[in-house]
């Protein structure tokens, strides 16, 4: 931060911003402890995200590790503040893909970037970093540019994926759930005119335009299963007074029995792990979620427990 009067009053200023700006749910300060396991996601340089111009080439250079979660005897929590140096090993599909050495980034250097504010810099040289894949838009949330795939890392070596979740095709009878969850979920489903503007009254949405368009199993016969409307590029679900964009993709889980639950809008499965070795897979999906087509809250939801329970990992955009 800062001394001096002048920049005393810009420092609060800036702190009062970042506490009403950023909400961490159910978070707590990080406990010094031998057996507590950080988790935390390997992705692009917000900072440098923030800064590109409309013709500037992506993915940006820089990559920093947002902790995010940790696992003590009080269970699963999400993390403020990790203020310490932390080697991590970078986890994915259940395999060790290497190790990435960390150290917090000062608040002072944060600047008004939209994102967690407790992230750390990488002390490993870039070329070591692994990729998985090709940059695309599908993770970038509301920087809307191409972004490289963010992974798992995890303070201890607990990488592998007892429930092997794999993609894999749903089996017979479970579409008929995921609709049933989706109609009761989107109840006031509006298409829109040419304009653009949702239309006043309600669209009976017919089962067949609600596609799988990708689906996950473990050996536990649970699955994650996404879906999309099929011909509608314009949908609206009417809220109360809100308008909730139908846009993007719609994500259920799937319980051994075929009971199906909605989970959330726009969210991106980024992996599966038994990241404290309880042996149980944890799953963690990325978040986009907002009213109307603005994205307002971003970060990440941890499921464990075989999807009894879940932990937030979020902020709000500015």
């Amino acid at each position: 931060m800062s001394f001096l009067r002048p920049r005393l009053f810009a420092s609060c200023a800036a702190l009062f911003a970042i506490l009403f700006t950023v909400w961490y749910a159910d978070a707590q300060p990080v406990h010094e402890d031998a057996d507590t396991v950080y988790v935390g996601l390997l992705e692009d340089d917000r900072r440098q995200l923030d800064r590109l111009g409309r013709w500037d080439a992506t993915p940006v250079p820089g990559r920093t590790i947002a902790p995010a979660f940790q696992k003590t005897g009080d269970g699963w929590k999400s993390i403020i503040n990790l203020n310490h140096n932390v080697s991590w090993i970078v986890a994915f599909d259940g395999k060790n893909l290497g190790r990435v050495e960390s150290e917090p980034v000062p608040q002072a250097d944060l600047g008004n970037v939209t994102g967690p504010t407790g992230i750390h810099s990488i002390l490993t040289p870039a070329k070591e970093l692994p990729v998985v894949g090709k940059p695309e838009g599908r993770f970038s949330g509301s920087y809307g540019k191409l972004v490289r795939r963010p992974l798992v890392v995890v303070s201890k070596p607990n990488f592998s994926d007892p429930d092997e979740w794999k993609p894999r095709a749903i089996p017979n009878g479970v579409i008929e759930e995921v609709r049933s969850s989706f109609h009761r979920t989107f109840r006031h489903l509006r298409q829109c005119d040419a304009s653009g503007e949702a239309l006043k009254d309600d669209w009976s949405i017919p089962a067949s335009e609600i596609v799988v368009s990708k689906s996950y199993g473990s050996t536990k016969h649970e699955y994650i299963v996404e879906t999309s409307v099929f011909h509608n590029k314009c949908l609206f679900n009417v809220d109360g007074e809100g308008f909730q964009s139908m846009g993007g993709n719609q994500m259920f889980f799937v319980s051994p029995d075929h009971k199906a639950v909605f989970l959330g809008l726009q969210w991106e499965l980024v992996d599966a792990g038994d990241y404290d070795g309880d042996g149980k897979s944890e799953v963690i999906f990325q978040v986009a979620e907002g009213k109307d087509i603005d994205i307002e809250t971003e970060g990440y939801v941890l499921f464990y427990d075989d999807f009894r329970r879940s932990v937030r990992f979020v902020w709000q955009n500015h």
